[in-house]
């Protein structure tokens, strides 16, 4: 049919019988009933709505659900080995502190003058300036002390040395047991135990060494005898003032003056030991404060009050 055909004017616009059929029983037809009010619409609305939150909600809830495994998890599998590998749980982890090192249960090292001895190992110190009781009680093994000092090393196998540091210069004096005097320059020497005193009641010798010198006052305070104590530290500290033993000596005279009740004595012996070992590492400000305590006194000649 061609697109300009306009059917002429009374002639019907349809001809087919059975589509004239079909327009005739919808015009005669009643039109359908529409029963949608406004609450309906607003519950289908409602409805609607529901649903799509449950579908929000479901995908949040399965989102989480997959953080929390990958972080609570405590290993994961390696794709290239099969294996389990565990999971670092924190990056920035403190530092490793290696222990302090302690010394063995059979060794004892009493500072008597001077700053606590340095721990180096189970079995070796380092001692500075000062006095020094060291003490290696019997044990099974075949372990040794090494103890280094500035001016050598002693290395104790059992029992029990006093060692006096000053400086550059020690001195190791052997009460009991088995030890040996390192030099410097690696030279060993086995030390002899300390004789004993012929005689707490002989006078002392003014030629005696200042070792034999201390250990003879040492041997007369055991022995409870402060007064001659106190005339043999007097000799080591006058006769030989610039050896190791002497500034200890210089210390335990200062006391045992001032226990003596000889007060204008202990404060010339603190003040003289000032005098010649300054400073705060040579324990300066502990004797200050000792020559504090004692109060003001004669002026002194070295040991001796004017």
């Amino acid at each position: 049919m061609s697109p300009d055909f306009r059917p002429a004017p009374g002639e019907p616009a349809v001809r087919s019988p059975e589509l004239l059929r079909l327009v005739q029983a919808a015009r005669v037809a009643p039109p359908p009933v529409l029963k949608a009010s406004s609450d309906a619409v607003f519950a289908g609305f409602q409805a609607r709505r529901r649903d799509r939150r449950r579908l929000v909600v479901g995908a949040a809830v399965a989102v989480a659900a997959a953080v929390a495994l990958l972080w609570a998890r405590p290993s994961f599998m390696s794709s290239r080995t099969g294996t389990l590998e565990p999971v670092a749980t924190n990056s920035m982890q403190a530092p490793h502190v290696a222990p302090l090192p302690v010394l063995a249960e059979a060794v004892r090292v009493v500072a008597e003058e001077g700053p606590p001895a340095g721990v180096r190992g189970e079995w070796q110190v380092e001692l500075g300036d000062g006095r020094y009781d060291v003490t290696v009680a019997a044990h099974a093994g075949p372990e040794l002390l090494r103890v280094d000092t500035a001016g050598g090393t002693v290395e104790i196998a059992q029992g029990r040395v006093v060692i006096v540091v000053a400086g550059a210069r020690t001195e190791a004096v052997l009460r009991t047991g088995v030890a040996t005097w390192i030099a410097p320059g690696g030279a060993r020497t086995p030390l002899a135990v300390a004789p004993a005193e012929a005689s707490l009641d002989d006078a002392p010798d003014p030629k005696a060494s200042p070792s034999d010198l201390a250990r003879h006052a040492d041997a007369l305070l055991a022995a409870g005898r402060r007064d001659a104590a106190i005339r043999v530290l007097d000799l080591l500290v006058t006769t030989h003032p610039d050896s190791p033993p002497a500034r200890a000596a210089l210390l335990d005279l200062a006391r045992l003056l001032k226990a003596a009740s000889r007060a204008d004595e202990a404060r010339c012996a603190y003040a003289l030991y000032l005098a010649r070992y300054p400073g705060k590492e040579q324990l300066a400000d502990e004797v200050e404060a000792a020559l504090s305590r004692l109060g003001p006194g004669p002026a002194c000649t070295d040991l001796r009050p004017r």
